[in-house]
């Protein structure tokens, strides 16, 4: 077994991880059996990576997984303001319709017999 190189001063050298394995990491963590720490233990890395993993690469909980390239990105900017111009038509209307039927009984509508 080789013993990993080490530095001048003593240190490991930072090791790389490749996307795939980063986010097959987050997979292990999101599947709800055991914790962050744990994963990361078993795997060998340090917690505070595989947090930072989680929050690049895990889903969100409104609308699937992150953006990763800049053109997902541009989309995704797109469609939210599509969403937001929506809403806001929405709330428009929804105030419009308050103020009408929130009006005095002696502004022309008429008032009920009983």
């Amino acid at each position: 077994m080789n013993k990993p190189e080490q530095s001048k001063n003593g240190a490991k050298p930072r090791q790389q991880y490749d996307e795939t394995y980063k986010r097959h990491a987050v997979e292990l963590t999101l599947r709800g059996d055991r914790t962050v720490k744990a994963v990361a233990a078993e795997l060998g890395i340090a917690a505070w990576a595989l947090y930072e993993w989680r929050r690049r690469y895990a889903s969100r909980p409104g609308g699937g997984a992150a953006p990763q390239t800049f053109e997902e990105s541009l989309e995704e900017n797109r469609r939210l303001r599509a969403e937001v111009m929506r809403l806001r038509e929405r709330e428009i209307v929804l105030k419009k319709s308050l103020g009408i039927l929130s009006e005095t009984l002696g502004s022309g509508m008429p008032e009920s017999r009983r």
